[in-house]
């Protein structure tokens, strides 16, 4: 779509002395391209691209023109046609962030040919089976945190307390006991997480909040790498109810229990964990279970109709499902969305920029609502073919079946949210 191509190639622009790609970091890549022009220098990097969940994409040029009459802004978008090209995917779900970049050193030809042009790509890592354990035991570890404070409160003779003493007129030096809970302190977020900020993110936890009247339902949650920052908030939360009526069944997916990516069929993937909802223990060892035998995420796709069709299985009298959902990835059996029978409440997590479109598709499929941190978004069953809403100030059309991105300033039709 050409106006997306435009929205992005009217980004603001940040200037830099000069883009060493030598210091890149793991999770990044440099795809080059001459002084000038768009072609691709080596195209096999598509190969790498087409599995990652991509979280930035910047475009590096020189500010140095040789001619007056250069256009900077249609080599940019002749480069992103290029990477377009290259990988089409990227465009379909481009939940990345967007900068352009003018590197403001060399003052001719011969010194800016050098350097580099292209787009540094940046994307989720995987996890490994080690750093998949480390984010197990820090959930374990926030558990067992949880319930240490929960014991304090529960046993005031461990209460810790302050004497502070001060002078009265009337009565003297007088003696303040202050008691306080002495509070356990939470463990701290793995030392190789990709992005700590997430761990400050209270998406999961302000949806619930938000959503009380949510009852008798299966919890779905994602728990590939990446996701403890939010697994950890369904804990939270799980912690703070009296009773197991609102959730009775949990269900964890990890996309395949560590399978090879070329053999995760629609449907077949597995790696889907369930469990009643007797204790925060059971659920949590279910969950650190699930997380330690996955494939450790960074792949662009997941396995939720499966995991979605499976707590229907164990469940079906529930009143819906909850799915707290990975933004960033894209359903591998999203063909598959019609199967699912009980109405989905999906709990989108990292939406800050915009909303996974085919998440949108199966809330409005099985009349059910999508959440981000700060909006619900109700009714979408009942909007028309051809009818725009916004969510997060981002626009979106319906239309032949299916949402889609809007990238330019149409007339918005008002829905409920």
């Amino acid at each position: 779509m050409a106006n997306q191509l435009n929205e992005l190639n009217n980004s603001s622009v940040t200037f830099v002395d000069e883009i060493d790609i030598s210091e890149l970091k793991s999770n990044q890549m440099a795809i080059s391209m001459p002084f000038a022009k768009e072609f691709i220098i080596n195209p096999e990097q598509k190969k790498v691209l087409e599995e990652k969940a991509i979280i930035k994409i910047e475009l590096v040029y020189t500010q140095y023109r040789t001619s007056p009459t250069f256009s900077q802004k249609t080599l940019n978008k002749r480069r992103l046609q290029e990477l377009k090209k290259l990988v089409p995917t990227l465009f379909e779900f481009p939940m990345w962030d967007f900068e352009l970049i003018s590197q403001t050193k060399g003052a001719s030809r011969q010194e800016c040919s050098p350097m580099f042009h292209g787009f540094v790509i940046t994307y989720r890592p995987h996890s490994n089976q080690q750093t998949l354990a480390q984010e197990a035991t820090y959930l374990q570890e926030m558990v067992i945190a949880l319930l240490k404070t929960d014991s304090l409160i529960a046993d005031k003779k461990n209460w810790a307390y302050d004497i502070k003493t001060h002078y009265d007129q009337q009565f003297g030096y007088v003696h303040d006991t202050t008691c306080y809970i002495d509070t356990v302190r939470p463990p701290s977020p793995p030392d190789f997480f990709y992005n700590h900020s997430l761990y400050q993110d209270s998406t999961v936890i302000n949806v619930l909040v938000r959503n009380k009247n949510w009852y008798n339902y299966v919890l779905v949650t994602d728990v590939t790498g990446s996701m403890s920052p939010y697994i950890a908030q369904v804990f939270v939360w799980l912690k703070a109810q009296t009773q197991h009526q609102k959730a009775p069944w949990f269900v964890f997916f990890n996309d395949g229990d560590n399978k090879a990516s070329n053999r995760k069929k629609p449907l077949e993937t597995q790696g889907i964990y369930v469990t009643p909802n007797n204790t925060i223990d059971s659920v949590m060892a279910m969950a650190t279970k699930c997380m330690k035998n996955g494939s450790g995420g960074g792949e662009n796709m997941e396995n939720d109709i499966e995991a979605l069709l499976e707590g229907e299985k164990y469940h079906p009298n529930a009143q819906g499902i909850v799915l707290v959902a990975d933004n960033l990835e894209s359903m591998r059996d999203y063909k598959y969305l019609s199967k699912v029978n009980l109405p989905v409440h999906v709990i989108l997590c990292g939406a800050e920029s915009r909303v996974n479109i085919q998440y949108l598709d199966l809330a409005r499929a099985t009349k059910g609502s999508v959440h981000t941190s700060k909006e619900d978004v109700f009714k979408l069953h009942e909007v028309k073919n051809g009818e725009h809403i916004k969510i997060q100030e981002k626009e979106y059309l319906y239309e032949n079946g299916r949402f889609h991105f809007i990238y330019d300033e149409t007339t918005i039709k008002t829905h409920s949210k």
